[in-house]
């Protein structure tokens, strides 16, 4: 036994890990500088975090629930159910099986999160409570969600202020659907993100990814997976306001 575990902590092996180790650190740091560059997706940061809070309150849910320590299980449940919500909204549709129904379900029963601002709120209420365990894992994960939901709200109020000149133009509702059927390539009658990312390129607003994810959310109201054409044009014609990144 001595000599097995001799073996395996030999300098080759010990080199190896710290070589992944440092390959990952490395990844890591270009994350997060893609993230403070607004070139990093939000949405994969909030479906990594959601998968990592549904594992750690299953976890700790068992334990809780053994030693009978039912406040705190009931925060573990409150947890899975923000961790399994943030893998439903955040994830592509094909990932998740029904997930349009299930978005609208989320949507209908859970209003806050139509919302750029709610859904930031959302996250950090979430987060507030994974930080009030006194597990080092839940509260790492819980400062990571709450940095999540603090950027939901600062960089959707930054993109509401990029947008307000472009929708204080006028468009016609001739103009509006022209441009609705021009952008949608795959005539799904719906704008998908890359399609969504197209038009504010030829219409010269510039936007980070992750002001471009945050804008999309906002005007895909019904949490479907794609812009309708009625989204869109309450988006363009109605009040210049955007109500949905009001705080």
């Amino acid at each position: 036994m001595a000599t097995e575990a001799s073996n395996l902590l030999n300098k080759e092996n010990i080199d190896a890990v710290k070589e992944k180790a440092e390959k990952v650190a490395h990844q890591a740091m270009l994350y997060a500088q893609s993230v403070a560059n607004g070139n990093a997706s939000i949405r994969t940061a909030a479906l990594v975090a959601g998968i990592f809070l549904c594992l750690n309150t299953l976890s700790t849910f068992m334990s809780d629930l053994f030693s009978f320590h039912i406040n705190a299980a009931i925060i573990d449940i409150y947890g899975f159910f923000v961790g399994a919500s943030a893998i439903v909204m955040e994830s592509d549709r094909e990932a998740v099986p029904y997930a349009d129904k299930l978005r609208g379900i989320l949507g209908k029963n859970v209003g806050l999160v139509r919302t750029v601002t709610g859904r930031g709120l959302f996250y950090c209420v979430a987060a507030s409570l994974q930080l009030s365990s006194t597990t080092v894992r839940s509260n790492i994960i819980g400062y990571i969600v709450f940095a999540i939901g603090v950027l939901y709200i600062v960089l959707g109020n930054m993109a509401h202020k990029k947008f307000k000149n472009i929708r204080n133009k006028k468009f016609s509702e001739r103009q509006v659907k022209n441009m609705f059927a021009k952008y949608d390539k795959d005539d799904s009658n719906r704008l998908e993100f890359e399609e969504f990312q197209l038009l504010m390129k030829d219409l010269d607003v510039k936007l980070t990814v992750q002001e471009s994810e945050l804008m999309y959310l906002s005007i895909d109201t019904d949490m479907k997976h794609g812009i309708t054409l009625d989204e869109f044009q309450e988006f363009w014609l109605n009040s210049p306001a955007l109500d949905t990144f009001t705080v």
